[in-house]
């Protein structure tokens, strides 16, 4: 292969991988939505909503978590974030979050060929190709830090691909692929063929099995 055909072959195979992160892991309805459960009993939801917009997408995450006890609230933790991606990579994230009373803002965006993070564990400059910890883009999987998407913070982390298993999605089983992570974050997450999210499970700070059932 000669000089010529050799750069274009790459530019080829660039532009291929970048044209399938960009479409990676984004359901065809356009959402998904979770049902959170705490040992079996449901205790609030986890909602994303993607739109692509030109050459972008953008990605918008709710959570709105209650434990409760005779009635009563004794945890509560909300999240609303924002990203925009494109060409595969993150642009821009902004993130409130209510975690039992303590407050979190987060906003991220690409100046200079990379990101500057302003959050409440770090303020300074990210790799442009990190991955947020927001769970539903795939390629996190091929990650050793995340971006964590309360503070700002890098997490460091170790995936290891557990296999194929099946999960329960709206009643009907799903072959996903099972990755656990473990490091700063610990999340066991199921994929599946298409890369979109289908479930994750978790233990809470004390130690009840916190999973995430897509509808």
């Amino acid at each position: 292969m000669n000089k010529k055909s050799l750069s274009a072959a790459l530019a080829a195979a660039l532009f291929l991988s970048a044209a399938s992160l960009a479409n990676a892991a984004v359901p065809e309805s356009g959402k998904l939505d979770f049902t959170v459960l705490r040992g079996g009993r449901e205790i609030g939801t986890h909602r994303l909503e993607f739109a692509r917009q030109g050459d972008e997408l953008k990605v918008d995450i709710g959570t709105d978590i209650a434990v409760k006890m005779l009635g009563i609230a004794v945890y509560r933790f909300e999240h609303e974030g924002h990203e925009t991606w494109r060409d595969g990579q993150l642009v821009s994230l902004e993130s409130k979050t209510n975690d039992d009373g303590t407050p979190h803002r987060l906003a991220v965006n690409a100046a200079d060929g990379k990101l500057v993070v302003n959050g409440d564990a770090r303020q300074g400059d990210e790799n442009p190709a990190v991955i947020p910890a927001s769970l539903w883009n795939e390629d996190l999987v091929r990650q050793n830090a995340l971006l964590n998407t309360l503070d700002g913070s890098s997490m460091e982390v170790t995936v290891r691909e557990v296999g194929a298993e099946t999960v329960e999605v709206n009643g009907e089983p799903v072959t996903a692929t099972h990755y656990s992570v473990t490091g700063k974050l610990e999340r066991e997450l199921w994929y599946d063929a298409a890369g979109v999210l289908v479930q994750v499970k978790f233990n809470g700070a004390d130690g009840s099995e916190i999973s995430y059932v897509l509808k």
